[in-house]
C-alpha cells in the first residue's frame, strides 16, 4: 500500500532535508507587498491633503463672495479673516502631515521635497511684495482684487504642474492645469462672481481629486 503524498508547499517545494525553497514568484510578490506597505506609510496621503484644501477653498472663497462690498469693490474684513484662517489651517495641516509621513527619510528624495516645499513659501512671499507695490502705485480696489486672486492661482497652477512633472504624478499636473483654467475664468468674470467660480470650481476640483486619489489607493491595495 502506497503512502499518501504530502500537499505541495504554497511557497516552494519541500526538499529531502526538510527545508523549503521559496519560488521566485512568491519572493517577488512578498517584495512588492513590502514595498507597497512602506510606500503607504511614508508617502503623504493625497486624499487627506486634497480634502483639506478643497474644504478650505469652499469656505474661504464663499466667504469672500458673501462678504464682498460693492461700494468698496473689495471683500469686507471678516471675510478676509476667514480666508486667512482657512489658508493657514490648511498649510499647517499639510506641513504636519508631510513631516510625519517623511520623518526619517534622507537622501535625494528628502532634498527634492524640501526644495519644492520652500518654493511655495518663496513664491507667495514674492506675490505679497507685488501686491503691496501695486497697491502703493495707486491701483484701484477692483484691480487689486482681480490681481491678488489671479496671481495666487497662477502660483498654485504652476507649482502643481511643476510638482507633477518632478514627481511623475499625473494627478498633480492635471490639478494644476485645472487651476490655470479656473484662474483664467475667475479673472475674466471678476469679483464677486469670480470668487464664486473659485469656491465651486477650485474647491470642487480638489474634492474630485481627493475622490480619485482614494479610488486609486483602494485599487493599489487590492
Amino acid at each position: 500500500m502506497t503512502e499518501p503524498r504530502e500537499a505541495d508547499a504554497p511557497l516552494g517545494d519541500a526538499e529531502d532535508d526538510g527545508e523549503v525553497t521559496v519560488s521566485p514568484a512568491a519572493a517577488l510578490a512578498a517584495i512588492k507587498a513590502s514595498q507597497e506597505a512602506v510606500r503607504q506609510q511614508t508617502h503623504p496621503s493625497a486624499t487627506a491633503m486634497f480634502t483639506v484644501w478643497g474644504v478650505a477653498f469652499l469656505i474661504s472663497y464663499s466667504s469672500l463672495y458673501l462678504g464682498y462690498s460693492e461700494s468698496a469693490q473689495m471683500p469686507r474684513g471678516w471675510s478676509m479673516a476667514v480666508l486667512g484662517a482657512c489658508v493657514v489651517g490648511a498649510m499647517v495641516f499639510t506641513a504636519i502631515h508631510i513631516a510625519r509621513r517623511t520623518s526619517g527619510i534622507r537622501g535625494t528624495s528628502s532634498r527634492v521635497g524640501a526644495m519644492y516645499g520652500w518654493s511655495w513659501c518663496i513664491c507667495f512671499v514674492f506675490a505679497m511684495v507685488i501686491f503691496g507695490a501695486v497697491a502703493d502705485a495707486g491701483a484701484p480696489p477692483l484691480a487689486m482684487s482681480i490681481l491678488t486672486n489671479a496671481v495666487a492661482l497662477l502660483i498654485v497652477a504652476a507649482l502643481y504642474m511643476a510638482g507633477g512633472a518632478l514627481f511623475g504624478e499625473w494627478r498633480m499636473f492635471a490639478l494644476g492645469a485645472w487651476f490655470a483654467v479656473v484662474g483664467s475664468i475667475a479673472a475674466i468674470v471678476a469679483p464677486p462672481e469670480g470668487y464664486l467660480v473659485q469656491a465651486i470650481a477650485g474647491g470642487g476640483g480638489f474634492l474630485v481629486a481627493a475622490v480619485a486619489a482614494q479610488l486609486i489607493e483602494r485599487w493599489r491595495s487590492r
